[in-house]
């Protein structure tokens, strides 16, 4: 198994990330948000309420935006999308109110013990997190410039996803900001629907 937590350096714009698939614990460096790519952008589609503040859409809607992003990188990259999973949202969802209501921005010490108590028969897993982020393009271009959060997002052997999210700020009151969860998983018997590695690789050389 191996697993990747990041953090990134500024505490007010704050994400991390987790990967498990073993047994072997590594740290994953950081980097500055950017923003997505012109030549992506003018690729694919632009996915609705991408850039509507998470206080102005339901959570329905800043789910489905946060996958569509998602899915928009990976189908980018010639990776197949992934589909959203009521059992991980779950999931997801606690663990943004828990880290709300604990002030504590981390995985936590039982991140498989949660996907596990939502009935999600996992074989492979990973979870990235942020705080302070308005918006789904918002959140989504942070972990894109994060190496750790951007191997999750197209770590060829997902195939499922779930999303969390919160108006509230960790360690602030700052009503325009947001608070998110993403957990990625592939359940116990299903084959990767993909082999290739090359995006989730680059995410540590670019």
């Amino acid at each position: 198994m191996v697993a990747t937590v990041s953090f990134p350096p500024r505490p007010a714009r704050r994400r991390a990330s987790r990967k498990l698939t073993g047994a072997v614990l590594a740290a994953a460096a950081t980097s500055l948000m950017a923003a997505a790519p012109a030549a992506l952008a003018a690729k694919v589609p632009p996915c609705r309420d991408a850039r509507t503040p998470i206080t102005q859409a339901s959570r329905a809607d800043m789910q489905r935006a946060v996958v569509c992003l998602i899915n928009q990188r990976r189908v980018a990259d010639h990776l197949p999308s992934l589909v959203s999973s009521r059992k991980l949202d779950l999931s997801a969802q606690r663990w943004t109110n828990s880290m709300i209501g604990n002030e504590d921005f981390s995985h936590g010490n039982a991140f498989t013990n949660r996907l596990t108590a939502v009935g999600f028969k996992w074989t492979a897993i990973g979870e990235n997190i942020a705080t302070g982020y308005s918006t789904p393009q918002g959140v989504v271009n942070a972990w894109m410039s994060s190496p750790g959060h951007c191997a999750n997002i197209l770590d060829p052997t997902y195939r499922e996803v779930g999303t969390g999210l919160s108006v509230r700020f960790i360690h602030g009151a700052a009503d325009i900001d947001g608070t998110w969860t993403q957990d990625f998983g592939r359940l116990m018997g299903q084959r990767a629907l993909s082999a290739n590695d090359g995006p989730a690789q680059a995410c540590y050389r670019d």
